[in-house]
């Protein structure tokens, strides 16, 4: 677990690096409470990303099954065209991904989520869409990164 600051774009040397990196990348945000690493039902921890800009929605596809996943409650806003993940550097089109979340204090719901992603081929890591919960019950959104 190391992240390599010296390039242009950050760099992870695992899965384990999207955390880190998205709790420097937002630290001047709502503070990061909570991390999910995604990891589809067939083991698999890299996947094709696509998102609705602007919208708070995420899916991806496992790049091993093909099953596809919306991210927590992205499901309710997919409409428009979505934007597919490529990487900067090496423009591959796979990545491992993983969801970071701010809490309010009392710990009942979601106030904010940040997405994160990591390269599979070269490493960079990156982050293309945060959005605002706020509503509640919204904790369950824990369980659908």
């Amino acid at each position: 677990m190391t992240i390599d600051k010296s390039g242009i774009w950050w760099k992870g040397s695992s899965t384990k690096d999207i955390a880190p990196y998205l709790k420097e990348l937002y630290a001047d945000s709502y503070p990061i409470n909570e991390h999910r690493l995604s990891v589809c039902s067939c083991g698999s921890e890299v996947f094709f990303l696509h998102w609705i800009p602007d919208e708070g929605a995420v899916r991806r596809t496992c790049a091993r099954c093909g099953e596809k996943h919306f991210v927590c409650d992205s499901e309710e806003n997919w409409e428009g065209r979505p934007k597919r993940f490529k990487c900067s550097e090496c423009k591959s089109a796979e990545a491992n991904f993983g969801v970071s979340f701010s809490l309010y204090d009392d710990r009942s719901a979601i106030r904010w989520i940040y997405t994160g992603c990591r390269c599979t081929t070269c490493g960079v890591l990156g982050s293309f869409a945060d959005w605002k919960v706020g509503y509640a019950p919204s904790i369950q959104l824990l369980l659908q990164a």
